[in-house]
């Protein structure tokens, strides 16, 4: 059996709650105080998520995206934090500070493609990978093949270095530029930005908000496992929010 706290002081070991964001709400967010014997691993905490746990007994998640992420002013029957707590269910969930680890969302995506990371520290959030002068096209099609979507710009850039944002793109155009990468590699990007950025000469792929981290989940449910050799781990990867038709 395995305590919410102790799951909680693993994954601050291994990425500290106190690197996380000041918007941020990563942290031990449900508590009910109960052991388990499984723990479920997911992106997002949805009533599906929690019916999954219900079935295989588990009293323990953890999320990459915070259960509770602002202040919440009501809580009616059926919501998924009221039947969190009906059914004695803790949640802890890692988000900014596991997107800044080491081997967390940015490194699994250049796994995942078979891309070398370049070491550089300039960058709070982001890696810089080598693609060896491949296309764009080529990478989106590898990327498509991993992660079952992706969108390009400039498709026939041929590209040296990619930067890689898992999520959200908002905001990381500057480091984009600065870092001197070909491309952008990022779960989603603002259309203005993508203008700006093609006028600097940088592609982008995007690959979908979900899709660039669902699979990094899974670094987690390892950490979990490798340390609690006793405890069932199971990951909830669902399929993406947003589908092609």
């Amino acid at each position: 059996m395995i305590t919410p706290s102790q799951v909680f002081d693993l994954l601050n070991k291994e990425f500290p709650f106190e690197t996380q964001e000041s918007w941020d709400n990563s942290g031990l967010l449900i508590y009910s105080g109960k052991e388990s014997s499984c723990v479920v691993v997911c992106l997002d905490v949805t009533a599906d998520v929690v019916d999954f746990a219900v079935e295989m007994g588990a009293k323990i998640i953890v999320s990459h995206h915070p259960v509770i992420f602002s202040g919440i002013k009501e809580i009616y029957s059926g919501d998924v934090v009221y039947n969190l707590i009906k059914n004695d269910i803790s949640v802890i969930s890692a988000h900014t500070n596991f997107d800044k680890y080491t081997y967390g969302t940015c490194y699994d995506i250049a796994d995942r493609l078979g891309l070398d990371i370049v070491p550089d520290d300039s960058f709070e959030f982001g890696i810089i990978a080598e693609a060896e002068g491949m296309s764009v096209q080529e990478l989106g099609w590898k990327c498509k093949s991993v992660y079952g979507s992706a969108s390009v710009t400039m498709p026939y850039n041929r590209i040296n270095t990619v930067f890689i944002c898992a999520g959200s793109g908002s905001d990381m155009k500057t480091d984009v530029i600065e870092s001197g990468a070909d491309c952008f590699i990022c779960g989603e990007c603002k259309y203005h930005d993508m203008l700006d950025l093609a006028a600097e000469g940088i592609s982008v792929i995007t690959l979908g908000h979900d899709n660039s981290e669902k699979f990094s989940v899974e670094t987690m449910a390892r950490l979990i496992k490798e340390n609690f050799e006793d405890t069932d781990v199971q990951v909830f990867i669902p399929d993406s929010l947003v589908q092609n038709i």
